[in-house]
């Protein structure tokens, strides 16, 4: 059982374990020391910007006023599936380098946690703390980049045309990025609904972010389990990836239609269709669950067993 073709040499087999044992270092060892400090730094900004919107009378402190101990919850839930994905990795390495199939899926959903998380903990340092001149490089980037770049080893390691590589490319990258911008946007609605001072008796215009949050968190959990069982070739996986899109995609432009006052829910509504869009080609939908005994297929140069 190999998990790249057999033109993959040894060589670029122990490139990509050793890109994801670095990461799974960075995830068990290092990243909890970046999220802490940059945590803290962020929490100090926010409760400064809540202090300044009460003192000037500001309608919109009461709605980040639970910003400070929702990015403290969410910042720590993050870190700790790192944490976990981590010493996962290691102990899936070896069956990783023999190829096993569940062991690259595995490692993909792994290595997506520091890419998700470090997605999401960039937004708050960018509103709050990227402005300071003392502000510095974001530790999020770091933590993202720990992730991307083993995973998208993996994703790419077997050998296939460009066009094929582009193709496998676009699918787990708009997986990722849709699964962190919806999170992320999902956050932000939660915020306003429960520090809205019309609570419950809101507009459309709030009732919407219902949408955003709740059926947006459920569509996070669509997308990351498309990721695995994709990498599985698992047809459910096209199904379940299909149907996130689409909750993606419908709440992000509904949202939208309500609350344009950023273009957040707008690009990920546009993410989300355009992993709806991707996935019914017909070519696409053959690399990804199509029949693995074809020889010379795309599946197999991928998801060779």
């Amino acid at each position: 059982m190999s998990l790249y073709s057999q033109e993959v040499s040894s060589g670029a087999r122990k490139l990509v374990i050793v890109l994801v044992l670095i990461s799974a270092v960075f995830m068990i060892g290092v990243q909890p020391f970046m999220t802490a400090p940059a945590l803290d730094t962020i929490q100090v900004a926010q409760f400064e910007r809540i202090d300044k919107f009460y003192a000037e009378g500001n309608p919109a402190a009461p709605l980040i006023e639970n910003t400070p101990a929702m990015v403290g919850f969410f910042f720590a839930q993050w870190t700790m599936l790192s944490f976990i994905g981590g010493l996962v990795l290691f102990i899936i390495a070896k069956p990783l380098y023999n190829g096993v199939k569940w062991a690259k899926a595995i490692a993909l959903i792994c290595l997506a946690m520091p890419s998700i998380g470090g997605a999401y903990m960039l937004v708050p340092w960018m509103n709050f703390v990227s402005s300071s001149p003392d502000a510095g490089f974001p530790p999020a980037v770091i933590i993202m980049a720990a992730g991307l770049i083993p995973y998208f080893a993996i994703v790419m390691a077997g050998k296939s045309s460009a066009i094929e590589k582009a193709i496998l490319f676009t699918i787990f990258t708009l997986l990722g990025v849709a699964a962190a911008y919806t999170f992320g946007n999902g956050h932000a609605a939660h915020r306003i609904l429960i520090g809205h001072p019309m609570l419950p008796q809101y507009g459309p215009d709030i009732f919407v972010l219902n949408y955003a949050r709740t059926a947006g968190w459920i569509a996070v959990l669509g997308l990351t389990a498309a990721i695995y069982l994709l990498a599985m070739r698992k047809e459910v996986g096209w199904w379940i990836g299909l149907s996130a899109g689409a909750v993606t995609g419908f709440t992000g432009l509904l949202t939208h239609y309500y609350r344009h006052v950023t273009v957040d829910y707008l690009l990920q509504g546009l993410a989300g269709l355009a992993i709806v869009a991707i996935l019914l080609i017909p070519m696409v939908k053959r690399l990804l669950i199509g029949n693995v005994e074809q020889k010379g297929t795309i599946s197999e140069k991928f998801h060779s067993a």
